[in-house]
């Protein structure tokens, strides 16, 4: 009988991984250490804000809102009952920086 030969498939060499290397940019990481090797000096640290500015600008705004709407309140409503007018003014400061916060958080964080 005839015995089969085992075949023997020889591989291509693969190219080394440079090659592929060699097509991509370099990272910021790596173009900052090139810089440092011709005396550049690295960039100053960033400070990281307390408040984001989206925070800023709804304490903002919810705050002057407040003001104008309590101080509204209680020049539209001065000879009312006290309690009466601070009940309203309390309901639409609520009102005004609920809609706020949903503007400010709700529907901005989407962009």
């Amino acid at each position: 009988m005839a015995e089969n030969p085992k075949l023997t498939l020889k591989k291509k060499p693969t190219e080394p991984a440079r090659a592929a290397d060699s097509d991509r940019f370099p990272t910021n990481e790596e173009l900052l250490h090139e810089l440092r090797r011709h005396g550049a000096k690295p960039p100053p640290p960033r400070e990281i804000p307390t408040f984001s500015r989206r925070t800023r600008d709804y304490l903002l705004l919810a705050g002057i809102g407040s003001a104008v709407i309590l101080g509204l309140a209680f020049r539209v409503l001065g000879t009312a009952d006290v309690a009466v007018t601070l009940k309203l003014a309390l309901t639409g400061v609520a009102l005004w920086s609920g809609l706020a916060w949903f503007i400010f958080y709700g529907v901005m964080s989407r962009y």
